[in-house]
């Protein structure tokens, strides 16, 4: 009877010293681990947004053309009451520069949003950040217009560029020069000198067709005289119409149309490349937010065939993985 209590006594304390020594490792793996995220070394910077960062909350990801970097520390309104400050812990050796520029960008069809870091190709778009006019608390990241405000700028630039197209000033000038074209055409004198020259050569026809008679020589005086006066009449219309062409200016108003023209095509061609550029833009964030999509979807689905097939394995797995 004494050696079976021993035993029991000895088991008993190996089973007590294994569960302490097992949750001695555990607490230790666990302070290591949050120690660990604790220490990790990040740098504040702050950027200002003049819009709204509706969507936007504090732990929302700060990534690098869609890699993580960091996480939103806090969102507030700025010194001068206007501008939203978001001030954002990105690792330490992530390298930043002035080209660099942070903009709102959808992270699902919830509404949430993080923000994105990237260099823009497009000059213009560097250039619209807000203008601060007091000091900064933290490094500043300027930020940058975000996907649907580019799509907003690019049709204001396209009513802009029609506006300037002088549409009034082209139908003008082309009314003016078919107008010009119309009255030269339409002159009488001109109909005349064809007329007097279909005249001509039927008497000439005449003079040919008589030409073994004795009125030839009547003929060819006739004929001469008709001749000679058309030539003087095309003469006079000749410098008339020189005189007239003068004071239309057709070459210059030709000129002027085609000017107009090739303006109107310049400036067409300019919102077409300024349209795709940032159509393009928002197609590469339409297909980020499809892709999360997929995610989402793809992780419902298999926690709910979790949940049906295997119930209490909600409560005793192991947590999914940090999603990145």
């Amino acid at each position: 009877m004494g050696k079976i209590h021993t035993r029991k006594l000895s088991s008993t304390f190996l089973i007590g010293l294994f569960v302490l020594a097992g949750s001695a490792i555990l607490i230790f793996v666990i302070i290591w681990l949050g120690a660990s995220q604790f220490l990790k070394e990040n740098v504040l910077y702050v950027t200002y947004f003049d819009s709204s960062v509706e969507g936007l909350n504090t732990g929302s990801a700060v990534k690098y053309l869609g890699v993580p970097i960091g996480t939103v520390k806090e969102i507030r309104v700025a010194p001068d009451g206007k501008l939203i400050e978001v001030i954002m812990q990105v690792e330490k050796g992530v390298s930043l520069s002035d080209s660099l520029r942070v903009k709102a960008e959808l992270s699902g069809l919830a509404g949430g949003k993080f923000l994105q870091m990237y260099f823009p190709e497009n000059t213009q778009m560097a250039e619209m950040y807000p203008k601060l006019s007091f000091q900064p608390s933290y490094p500043l990241i300027k930020s940058s217009p975000s996907g649907i405000q580019e799509i907003e700028l690019a049709m204001k630039d396209v009513l802009d560029n029609l506006r300037r197209i002088r549409f009034y000033d082209i139908s003008n000038q082309t009314i003016a020069f078919l107008e010009s074209s119309s009255k030269f055409f339409n002159n009488p004198e001109l109909y005349n000198i064809v007329a007097k020259i279909d005249s001509s050569a039927i008497s000439l026809h005449r003079l040919m067709k008589g030409a073994d008679t004795s009125d030839i020589i009547d003929n060819v005086q006739l004929t001469s005289q008709k001749l000679l006066q058309i030539a003087v009449e095309l003469e006079y219309f000749t410098n008339n119409l020189n005189n007239q062409i003068d004071n239309l200016d057709m070459a210059h108003k030709v000129d002027n149309v085609f000017v107009q023209l090739d303006s109107a095509i310049i400036e067409a061609r300019k919102v077409i490349d300024g349209l795709g550029f940032r159509t393009e833009s928002l197609m590469y964030g339409l297909n980020e937010t499809i892709e999360d999509v997929k995610v989402t979807n793809k992780q419902v689905r298999k926690s709910l065939r979790v949940v049906s097939d295997n119930p209490s394995q909600v409560f005793f797995s192991e947590p999914p993985p940090k999603e990145k």
